[in-house]
């Protein structure tokens, strides 16, 4: 049956909510075992590999981005309380945020699962989840080094030699001169320093959830998907799951269905939550929802990864070798104290706004702040309302003002006085507030559904992805991840979507 044409059916032993970096893996993980009928639920278009749109398709992310059909078209953010709202990118459609994201392909690190054991998520240390690592992954350089994959279904690749525009030269360059190390793999543990980029990507062509996982599954005779169909709430009867309540162009229809595992992602995930009467009861009792559990977790925790970007103007010679890619093909990722994990990264930008723009993105990788997810109504057609309170907390002000001068540093460096015509553009006056004023984030949102122990007042759902206090219904996406990766979260987020699904599977085998 064509992708998009599934009829929704009346009942399903499992609905997945969302087909992007999680749901998609969840979906095929489940449906390939065999021992479920499996119904995939996507808020946007559903399509084939094969009919996958030419932007997202290339490597540049500017044009990804702008496929207004991908993306949540009223999504807007308060980033910090120094600027207006504006549009958050998040994914919708087939392979979700993965069909539009950067595609860096950086697994999280030992220090991030460290802090995962210490928030209370036993049997999510590095030794627990570097298995899953080694199992999604098929990297076409270093697959054959202990550590690492070559079989799965994520393609890692690194732009070969010689392929690097001017901007990521310079910075390589001025990187090494300035005294960071260098390392060929930067999902080697220990890699701070400067690396190639790696990317899920092969033979220059981006590679999303939906090819990676959805499309190889599309065959289950056990697997259904549904597009254009948004999931409004999930239904109970006393306390456990009795299915998913849909909401098509001018129709309503409800699934029958023992289980519900929501891949809707860091945004909508908690969303669906709260309009299904699971949430933090005072704010669900202000909308006129029924509180069908208290969890006053849902939606808080909201983290993302602030950013700022310092441009230029490329000489007229760097400019004719400027790379049509908007990204570099170099990560430099350091800290910014001791005894702090990696939590800096500076991206080389070979193009930028302009046709002569290139520049350098100073990001903070492990932000303290956390915003929130909130509903303005109990219907779905209003967009969740997003806060995300970045650098409220003053560590990262601090943390991200000495990761810009460090930036202006490089900057400076000689490598950069053929590839810049003039100088960088500086922030000038008072720094702290042009980062509360000028910081954008990388739309990387976690956290909004946290694992950890029951009795903490942010846990929302156990080790296993299932929400506390109700049956048949798990979170399998970035919203359980209890404290920020310090990296991209596109490898962390097929993980832990890896790990879920085979820990739901063994409960559905159980028969519950």
């Amino acid at each position: 049956m064509p992708a998009g044409d599934c009829a929704v059916p009346r009942t399903a032993d499992v609905v997945v909510v969302g087909s992007g970096a999680a749901g998609a893996v969840v979906a095929a993980r489940l449906s390939e075992a065999g021992t479920a009928d499996v119904l995939l639920v996507e808020a946007g278009q559903d399509y084939r590999s094969a009919d996958t749109p030419p932007a997202v398709r290339g490597t540049d992310i500017g044009r990804a981005l702008a496929v207004r059909s991908l993306r949540w078209p009223g999504l807007m953010a308060r980033l910090t309380e120094d600027q207006p709202m504006r549009a958050y990118a998040c994914g919708r459609g087939a392979g979700g945020s993965s069909a539009i994201n950067g595609q860096l392909a950086i697994r999280g690190t030992p220090a991030d699962f460290d802090a995962w054991v210490r928030a209370g998520c036993s049997g999510w240390s590095w030794p627990d989840v570097l298995p899953a690592f080694i199992r999604l992954e098929r990297d076409l350089d270093f697959g054959d080094r202990p550590g690492h994959g070559s079989r799965g279904p994520v393609p890692i690749s690194r732009a070969p030699a010689g392929g690097c525009g001017p901007v990521s030269a310079a910075l390589h360059a001025a990187a090494i001169d300035l005294g960071h190390a260098e390392h060929p793999d930067l999902n080697a543990e220990a890699s701070t320093g400067i690396s190639p980029a790696a990317w899920n990507r092969q033979d220059g062509v981006r590679v999303s959830s939906n090819d990676s996982y959805l499309e190889p599954a599309r065959n289950h005779p056990r697997l259904r998907v549904a597009g254009r169909h948004v999931v409004s709430r999930v239904l109970f009867s006393s306390g456990r799951i009795r299915g998913a309540e849909l909401v098509g162009e001018g129709h309503r229809e409800v699934v029958s269905a023992p289980a519900v595992v929501l891949c809707a992602g860091a945004v909508h995930t908690p969303a669906i939550l709260m309009r299904s009467g699971v949430g933090p009861a005072d704010r669900l009792d202000a909308l006129g929802v029924e509180v069908v559990t208290s969890l006053p977790g849902v939606g808080a925790g909201l983290s993302d990864h602030p950013a700022v970007l310092l441009g230029f103007r490329l000489t007229a010679a760097a400019a004719a070798r400027s790379l049509e890619t908007g990204s570099g093909c170099c990560l430099l990722r350091a800290r910014s104290g001791p005894g702090r994990a990696d939590d800096i990264q500076f991206l080389p930008m070979e193009r930028t706004v302009g046709p002569a723009a290139g520049g350098l993105l100073v990001s903070l990788m492990r932000p303290e702040s956390t915003g929130s997810v909130g509903l303005r109504s109990r219907d779905p057609a209003d967009d969740p309302e997003l806060d995300l309170r970045l650098l409220s907390d003053r560590r990262d002000l601090e943390r991200l003002r000495g990761a810009v001068r460090h930036a202006a540093e490089l900057l400076d460096h000689p490598a950069f006085h053929e590839v810049v015509d003039g100088r960088p553009a500086q922030p000038y006056g008072d720094l702290d507030q042009w980062l509360r004023e000028n910081c954008r984030v990388l739309y990387h949102p976690s956290g909004t559904c946290r694992m950890g122990p029951a009795g903490e007042p942010a846990t929302v759902v156990d080790e296993e992805g299932s929400v506390l206090g109700v049956d048949g219904l798990w979170v399998a996406d970035a919203s359980v991840m209890p404290v920020p990766c310090g990296v991209p979260p596109y490898l962390t987020t097929v993980m832990v979507a890896e790990r879920l699904a085979a820990a739901i599977g063994n409960r559905l085998r159980r028969g519950r």
